[in-house]
């Protein structure tokens, strides 16, 4: 077996390999992927998409301290980070705590990378104003794919600075959900089969963060086919208050669909589950968190023996990342008003 990342032991934290796939071409993507949202993800579908989907892709993250001498201190740490990209659905390997900013040569051929890829907004070192792909440029190995619109951890850190914005629910960043882009996201997923084991849960999932992954983690251990369902803005709204949720609906089924644990998305989902559903739908369990929810919408599913609660041992919460903004308040306003010079 192949020793990856061998002469470079020091540069990175740990190579972690979700599955193993001999005989193709290996993509590198690498970047922060701070608040990893759908955006994000979208990078990475197009640079397995180049390959018709028949590659290795693993994706390399930079380590908290590298992105705080570059930038600003991440709002996730390593440990977040690292399991949000573990969670998307086209990720096969990643080496994290990667103590460069500008990808060498020799590093990513250690890991017998053929080609690297990156949305075509590159950035240079803060340091030494380089292209921080310009090694990889020198050897012909840079594939650039377009940058999502409408969609930035920028835009995110906005929307919880300004508790009175609501832009997000109207108008262009609402028209995400289309259904091209879901035909996009979901076109690696099936359908589910007889044989299934089917598991349900339901919820606004805004931010999806570790506590979210490891809920759904969970899910697909304990059954074969995943479906979650989703509220729209105005029941998201109605439970968490002010400008929640911070991603509108089209945002948060287009990052549910780029999770692997997720088979099947239910868009604008009414809160608990009825015994109609479990029949219709076929569910054999109903998933809910560790955290007070009103008992009396899952009534059927509960009679039913059919319901499991899960404790992720995650105390992570959507209004936890706004804390974490707001704490750091004056550092993220001035990185977001130099991006929009």
């Amino acid at each position: 077996m192949t020793s990856f990342g061998k002469g470079f032991e020091n540069q990175f934290k740990h190579h972690l390999v979700k599955n193993t796939k001999p005989g193709v071409p290996r993509i590198w993507v690498d970047g922060c992927f701070d608040m990893f949202h759908w955006g994000h993800a979208n990078v990475i579908r197009q640079a397995a998409a180049a390959f018709n989907y028949k590659c290795c892709l693993c994706v390399g993250l930079h380590s908290d301290k590298t992105i705080t001498t570059q930038k600003a201190k991440p709002v996730m740490n390593e440990e977040e980070r690292t399991a949000a990209v573990l969670a998307c659905e086209w990720v096969d390997e990643v080496v994290d705590g990667i103590v460069w900013w500008c990808t060498p040569y020799d590093f990513v051929k250690s890991f017998n990378i053929d080609y690297v890829v990156h949305g075509d907004d590159i950035v240079c070192d803060a340091v030494t104003g380089k292209n921080c792909y310009w090694e990889i440029q020198e050897h012909g190995m840079l594939k650039l794919v377009p940058r999502t619109e409408g969609v930035s951890t920028t835009d995110l850190i906005y929307r919880m600075l300004n508790p009175t914005s609501q832009d997000h629910w109207t108008g262009y960043r609402h028209s995400i959900l289309s259904i091209d882009k879901i035909r996009l996201f979901s076109e690696q997923k099936r359908t589910a089969k007889k044989d299934d084991t089917i598991v349900y849960l339901d919820g606004v999932f805004d931010l999806l963060h570790i506590g979210h992954y490891k809920l759904l983690k969970h899910a697909k251990e304990i059954g074969s086919y995943v479906i979650v369902g989703v509220y729209d803005d105005v029941i998201a709204n109605k439970k968490l208050g002010i400008n929640y949720p911070i991603c509108n609906i089209g945002e948060r089924v287009m990052s549910l669909l780029a999770c692997g644990y997720v088979d099947n998305v239910v868009i604008g989902a009414p809160e608990g589950i009825t015994k109609e559903m479990i029949e219709k739908m076929h569910i054999n369990k109903v998933l809910h968190g560790k955290h007070e929810y009103n008992e009396l919408l899952y009534k059927d599913a509960i009679e039913m023996n059919i319901m499991d609660v899960y404790d992720s041992g995650s105390t992570v919460t959507a209004l936890d990342i706004i804390n974490r903004i707001k704490a750091m308040h004056d550092t993220y306003e001035e990185r977001n008003s130099k991006k929009q010079r």
